[in-house]
């Protein structure tokens, strides 16, 4: 019998624990947030890992998230030893270059796990902050040359030590934004719930014993290998390659950068190799090795089995290759803040060689979209706030169905972000919102067409408020015929004389008065758009997401809809 061998029932039961613990996690996360971020966007992610760093469990809620949280438990132990890692530690950090965190604006928390004296496993979490310093309003400017101008660097830290709060650290967090009873609030709720996970779990190796418990650990990480293993040894052995393009970094504005991926499959395993890729752009647009490996992961999910536990057995099925000094491996201190446009490519040109080499339903890619971020004072209280808003972009078709329609599908498919109530927005910062709706015929046209794109639109009642603006024109690709999506934009003071069309990354300062109109890009078709069935056309009309003039002009419809 083998040495890891555990009961079946006993092995289902603890293992659908491990995901039910890791929700509750999550849902206690989203529900203790202070800022809107947490409480609304649910920016945020939790997971369990063993003692050696491996991810055991993860809630399924931003894919983005998926690589990285194996990276800040080996970052915590390289700096402290085992001897250093006592019960009731909570570490934070939030390093793109020492933990490999997407951006400065993310921020984790790891604390280890006791049972018996015996360290077992880690519990991690990482959420969005809404400010923690930098050269901008919410940190993340589309316009940094260097990650010193993005906020404050945190390597591995003791935040809490036996249970106490370090207060030196915490007065310099304080000192380090503009929003300091958000940043501690939000901080305190990524501690607590660690801490309901280490008892949760604690509680499971007192029922099953510490020794079982460990040993579906390691059955848990097999089992997502042999699957996954299982699955691509079907499919042919080759190579194919994708590449994308960026309009720029936001500050070289005539130097595009090129993202290149060749993927080889062999046997039982796949090779991503990103190492063609453009140098280390000068702004904001570089994106650490983990959030490449994550979109890896997310990617084996959708052509493999959405129901796939996320855990260390599934990244261990590939490699991937970088290149050093490159826009997908920069080295310190390149900035990273406007990494997201980077990544939405990346997943987009993985899905693409995949689709290929394992001869599954072709994937257009998803709209890009535009993270608003703005600073001011609240009418009421006098008191600074910080807005952070993630606008999505409209999801691909896939050959068999039409994008996921409505804004909460934002960032395309590598998110699973929500966008803040209308109500939420105006009762707790200094604007109103004049409109917000889905846009017609900005979804690609296809036989299987794009999502469409929306707009959200501000009127600003603050009298001097600095707003950063986000995002890249990039039109997200039809395949086989199917027609592209629109690019996003923003507008200032749209119908009127003043109206300016902003570049997709800009700081600037608005008055009271002044209208920003942010919109979303449209996701991308699939087939034919003359192929399309005529019963889903006419309905797409009397829905609102296709005009009539576009029913006749791209479909063919005219004399149907008349």
């Amino acid at each position: 019998m083998s040495l890891n061998y555990v009961d079946p029932i006993d092995f289902q039961i603890i293992s659908t624990t491990m995901v039910g613990i890791v929700r509750e996690m999550q849902l206690l996360l989203f529900r203790t947030g202070y800022s809107t971020a947490i409480r609304e966007t649910q920016d945020a992610s939790c997971a369990i890992l063993d003692a050696e760093g491996r991810l055991i469990s993860q809630y399924k809620s931003l894919y983005m998230h998926m690589a990285i949280v194996q990276v800040f438990v080996q970052a915590v132990k390289e700096k402290y030893s085992l001897k250093e890692i006592e019960e009731g530690d909570a570490y934070i950090l939030n390093h793109p270059y020492y933990g490999n965190s997407t951006h400065v604006s993310d921020v984790a928390v790891v604390t280890p796990i006791f049972h018996q004296g015996k360290l077992v496993a880690f519990c991690a979490n990482m959420a969005h902050k809404p400010d923690i310093g930098g050269s901008v309003p919410g940190s993340a400017s589309g316009q940094t040359t260097e990650i010193f101008q993005e906020g404050l660097l945190l390597p591995p830290v003791k935040y809490v030590g036996r249970g106490h709060i370090n207060k030196e650290v915490e007065t310099i967090l304080k000192a380090n934004t503009r929003t300091p009873e958000l940043l501690i609030g939000d901080l305190n709720g990524q501690v607590g719930t660690c801490r309901i996970g280490e008892q949760r779990l604690q509680k499971l190796m007192n029922k099953y014993g510490q020794d079982v418990v460990l040993r579906v650990f390691n059955q848990l990480l097999d089992k997502t290998a042999e699957h996954v293993r299982s699955e691509i040894s079907q499919w042919p052995d080759g190579s194919t390659e994708a590449e994308a393009i960026l309009e720029n970094d936001g500050v070289e504005l005539d130097k595009p950068i090129r993202l290149h991926l060749r993927t080889t499959k062999k046997g039982s395993a796949l090779t991503f190799d990103f190492t063609q890729s453009s140098d280390q752009t000068l702004g904001p647009s570089n994106l650490r090795p983990a959030g490449s490996r994550s979109a890896c992961c997310f990617a084996l999910i959708l052509m493999i089995d959405p129901n796939i536990n996320n855990n260390e057995g599934l990244a261990s099925v590939f490699e991937t290759k970088f290149r050093k000094h490159s826009v997908l491996d920069p080295e310190f201190p390149a900035p990273v803040s406007c990494y997201q446009s980077t990544l939405a490519r990346v997943l987009a040109i993985i899905i693409s060689t995949l689709t290929r080499l394992a001869g599954k339903k072709a994937i257009a890619e998803s709209g890009t979209g535009l993270t608003l971020t703005m600073g001011g004072t609240t009418l009421a209280a006098g008191a600074p706030y910080i807005q952070y808003e993630i606008m999505g972009g409209g999801g691909g078709a896939v050959d068999g169905d039409d994008g996921v329609e409505g804004p909460t599908q934002l960032h395309g498919t590598q998110n699973n972000i929500k966008s803040v109530p209308i109500e939420i927005v105006e009762s707790e910062f200094a604007c109103r919102l004049l409109r917000y709706e889905i846009i017609p015929d900005t979804g690609g046209a296809g036989k299987f067409r794009g999502a469409m794109a929306y707009i959200r639109e501000y009127l600003i009642l603050d009298e001097r408020a600095r707003v950063t603006t986000r995002g890249n024109k990039i039109l997200a690709a039809g395949v086989q015929g199917g027609r592209p999506g629109t690019e996003n934009f923003a507008i200032l003071n749209p119908d009127t004389p003043q109206e300016r069309l902003l570049p997709a990354r800009t700081v600037l300062f608005l008055a009271k008065g002044d209208v920003l109109r942010l919109v979303s890009g449209g996701g991308g078709g699939v087939g034919d758009p003359r192929t399309r069935d005529r019963e889903k056309v006419v309905a797409d009309v009397e829905d609102g997401y296709v005009t009539p003039e576009k029913a006749g002009e791209i479909y063919g419809l005219a004399e149907q809809i008349k």
